[in-house]
């Protein structure tokens, strides 16, 4: 496929005078850093992704426009730092290139870490997501909102497509049932999580350290491709993953100073944990490598975290992140 060129012809639709166009990644799209002959710097996006298995309403123009509203709500909302979205030059969010449907957004500049290595880190990116859902419990959608849920409902799908692994030898019957176990749990007690403006609202979706970058004493957020209607303890729970459970503390603390936590919320935020690491399955899944390290992440999951979670013994401010 002809990225360049499409890129080139998605620009001509914007007015931007181009000096430079890199491409920098593949993921849920193809992303091109766009630098004007201004000096102005943006983010243009290709939606398609590379991995196999993500499902094609992704990349459908109503719901990419969806997350351009709320992206430009929290543009106007918020004081913070993020991808505002540009309009075409028939005041559109979404470009069509020959079936290619492309957006553009403003770079945000910042420090991308492969991990969230410190409490000083951790208490940013709490403020960082206090103020995103503190937004979002009080924002209306529009009519045309369209954006898919994130609920447990994912979780038990991507179960069921690791399951023929067991007969293949690539992940062992114990491991398999450990983590069936751990998501039944955790879909039970969702299930009984009224979807109030306490709990439930738009979320980013992915909140990871390739989605927020570090500048000054601000932790900016990037990449709201996969933000949906969600639960708010999810954000949470998924940036965990990169958060040494010593350093999560400083991230809670600093997230109830921007908005309030419920009554309950480590047992919500335990089952959120679950289900962002099943969930997050129905991606990795498509992707060329997958079977040469998912087996290995989900064996680790299931006797650290899952065993623990199974048992009912605390496991999110101890133990032994998934890189060590």
């Amino acid at each position: 496929m002809d990225w360049s060129g499409i890129a080139n012809r998605a620009l001509s639709h914007y007015g931007v005078d181009v000096e430079s166009l890199e491409a920098i990644a593949q993921s849920a799209s193809m992303i091109y850093k766009v630098t004007d002959k201004s000096g102005a710097v943006y983010s243009l996006r290709l939606h398609q992704s590379k991995s196999d298995t993500l499902e094609s309403y992704w990349s459908d123009p109503d719901v990419i426009r969806s997350e351009m509203l709320w992206l430009q709500a929290l543009a106007e909302g918020t004081d913070l730092v993020l991808p505002v979205p540009n309009k075409n030059s028939r005041g559109e969010y979404i470009t069509d290139v020959d079936g290619m449907p492309c957006s553009l957004l403003c770079w945000v500049e910042g420090e991308q870490k492969p991990f969230v290595p410190s409490a000083d880190d951790a208490r940013l990116v709490g403020i960082m997501m206090g103020k995103l859902h503190k937004q979002a419990s009080v924002w209306q959608p529009p009519a045309a909102f369209v954006r898919p849920e994130s609920d447990s409902q994912a979780m038990m799908e991507a179960l069921g497509k690791v399951e023929p692994w067991v007969e293949t030898g690539l992940l062992s019957e114990d491991i398999f049932n450990l983590l069936v176990r751990a998501s039944e749990r955790a879909q039970d007690i969702l299930h009984h999580v009224e979807r109030t403006a306490e709990h439930w609202g738009m979320i980013h979706g992915d909140l990871i350290p390739s989605n927020f970058l570090f500048h000054g004493q601000e932790c900016r957020p990037i990449d709201f491709g996969a933000c949906g209607p969600g639960y708010f303890l999810y954000d949470l729970a998924w940036s965990f993953s990169f958060i040494h459970p010593m350093h999560r503390g400083s991230l809670v603390d600093a997230y109830s100073e921007q908005f309030s936590l419920p009554p309950n919320y480590e047992r919500l935020l335990e089952a959120c944990f679950v289900m962002a690491q099943l969930s997050t399955l129905n991606f990795w899944l498509g992707l060329p490598d997958a079977t040469s390290w998912v087996p290995e992440h989900l064996s680790k999951l299931a006797s650290r975290e899952c065993t623990r979670y199974i048992q009912d013994e605390p496991f999110l401010y101890s133990g032994i992140p998934f890189w060590e």
